[in-house]
């Protein structure tokens, strides 16, 4: 067995090979694929700008983001009823199991966070049956495919 090993992810080799949330593009840098990755995940999420998530969780799973841009307005709770705003430098904590939307603040500028989760195994549960609830994109998005 190879010994364990810093290992290091560019740009230019992360993935969306992983579970995707409609309005959320997720990058992966290291998951289970990642021979040494046995208890964390991790990956940049990007949100364009106006833009809105569908309601989902993750799972057992554990989720710290750190925003790197704009401003990430969050919404949570099994009718989405809760709401806060994150911006440039904070952390957001979601626990397992929570229903959340993420929602971009702003229709001029994306907003992408680093996003470390408690597995290596990716869990995303999309909710579409929660769509009445959630709050409408601001304007027409593309989808990544």
């Amino acid at each position: 067995m190879e010994e364990p090993r810093v290992r290091i992810v560019t740009a230019d080799k992360r993935s969306t090979d992983t579970p995707q949330t409609p309005g959320l593009l997720r990058e992966v840098a290291f998951d289970g694929r990642n021979p040494d990755a046995d208890r964390l995940s991790g990956f940049l999420s990007t949100v364009e700008p106006g833009a809105a998530t569908g309601a989902h969780h993750h799972g057992d799973q554990e989720t710290i983001l750190y925003v790197l841009s704009g401003t990430a307005r969050f919404r949570w709770g099994p009718q989405l009823e809760n709401f806060a705003e994150a911006g440039v430098g904070s952390f957001v904590f979601i626990p397992a199991h929570i229903i959340h939307q993420e929602i971009n603040a702003s229709t001029d500028e994306e907003t992408s966070w680093v996003v470390v989760r408690s597995d290596p195994n990716p869990i995303v549960v999309n909710l579409p049956e929660l769509d009445h609830l959630a709050e409408p994109a601001a304007r027409d998005t593309v989808v990544a495919e």
